[in-house]
């Protein structure tokens, strides 16, 4: 099948600099999660949850999550895992009460700041979303009137003895223009003028047995400092990279320097479906750029 267009970017704030509290209401900021249920909020699975607000006799407890962004982010869309469960009951099958977003611009701890309402267009965000692909083809598109730095999700139970299980919590959009001054950026080298990427590139459905590839460069944006020691890798079973025009395939290179406003050579991401039979379903494998250092 044929999945909706990625709104843009999935943020990697599980390893970009981003960190996740939890709580049982917006004044009520209890703990941050660990690097575990970080990745796990930020991964795929609908069978290990990453945030589990116990079931209470108490009517309508709320689990609040809060992502604070490493920088002020245009927020376009979320892509959600999530369920209400009774008792404790695993899996869970029942649908939350509600699921209310808000963003804020200003806030420094989660607590204080002005906090935005996140434009839903599709009304409201579905309180039952635990589908093998879900994730991928429930994308929700929300949107706020300002560029934002933390995001807050209340999940509302519906009453006592019910507790809120959260799989996912996925975030698309682009970085807010000027928030990073010095960065390397992806560019789609098989555009017309070598865009930025404003959206995760995505190979499309296809059939099992084939292969296809597309081509990327790396630019480094800042207009005074050289970008040293770009290790750049992609781990996973059916992609590869070659920066030598397909010589060699690989899953880690490291670009010994990028000088000011320059661009990499052309590096070719290579995509391979084996042969049947497969378990075919959608992905999501990341590519990584950590610099050395600024000079």
């Amino acid at each position: 099948m044929a999945y909706p267009t990625v709104p843009g970017r999935k943020f990697a704030y599980d390893v970009g600099g981003g960190s996740v509290y939890r709580g049982t209401s917006i004044v009520d900021m209890v703990s941050a999660l660990s690097t575990d249920e970080m990745s796990k909020l930020n991964g795929l699975s609908n069978s290990t949850y990453a945030v589990l607000q116990s079931y209470s006799s108490n009517y309508g407890i709320k689990l609040v999550l809060w992502v604070f962004l490493p920088h002020k982010y245009n927020v376009s869309g979320l892509g959600m895992l999530h369920a209400q469960s009774y008792a404790g009951q695993m899996p869970p099958t029942r649908n939350l009460q509600s699921i209310t977003v808000h963003g804020s611009a200003d806030t420094t701890n989660g607590l204080d700041g002005t906090w935005i309402a996140a434009n839903l267009p599709n009304g409201s965000i579905p309180t039952l979303l635990t589908g093998d692909d879900d994730w991928r083809d429930q994308i929700q598109p929300c949107t706020f009137s300002e560029s934002i730095r933390c995001l807050r999700v209340e999940y509302a139970t519906t009453g006592s003895y019910m507790g809120a299980v959260v799989y996912a919590l996925h975030i698309y959009g682009m970085k807010a223009t000027g928030e990073v001054v010095n960065d390397i950026l992806f560019m789609d080298d098989d555009a017309s003028g070598d865009p930025e990427f404003i959206r995760d590139l995505d190979f499309g459905d296809r059939p099992e047995g084939t292969t296809t590839t597309h081509r990327i460069k790396l630019y480094n944006s800042s207009s005074t400092k050289t970008a040293n020691n770009i290790t750049l890798s992609l781990i996973d079973q059916d992609l590869l990279f070659s920066t030598d025009e397909g010589a060699t395939w690989v899953t880690g290179a490291t670009i010994t320097s990028l000088a000011p406003e320059t661009a990499s050579t052309s590096i070719i991401i290579k995509n391979t479906i084996p042969p049947p039979t497969q378990m075919l379903g959608p992905r999501s494998p990341r590519i990584e750029a950590l610099i050395g250092s600024w000079s």
